[in-house]
């Protein structure tokens, strides 16, 4: 039987590189994670990982519109 060769960590991206890759630093990224509601995590091999597909919609619940009802000065 052949085996496969996906990584166990496709979708993942280390703390380290999401957050530099995001403009962002690590000690925002951890306030993130701890947060009440925070950003998924997944713990593996004693490092921090971010899971991709998750971050985005953990940002897209985050997304502010302006309330329509009110007027323009």
């Amino acid at each position: 039987m052949a085996q496969s060769s996906a990584n166990i960590l496709d979708g993942f991206v280390e703390e380290v590189r999401f957050a530099a890759d995001n403009g962002i630093s690590t000690r925002t990224l951890f306030r993130y994670r701890n947060s009440q509601d925070g950003l998924p995590f997944a713990e593996f091999g004693g490092r921090i990982y971010i899971p991709l597909n998750e971050a985005k919609a953990w940002l897209n619940n985050r997304i502010k519109r302006p309330n329509q009802r009110r007027r323009g000065a």
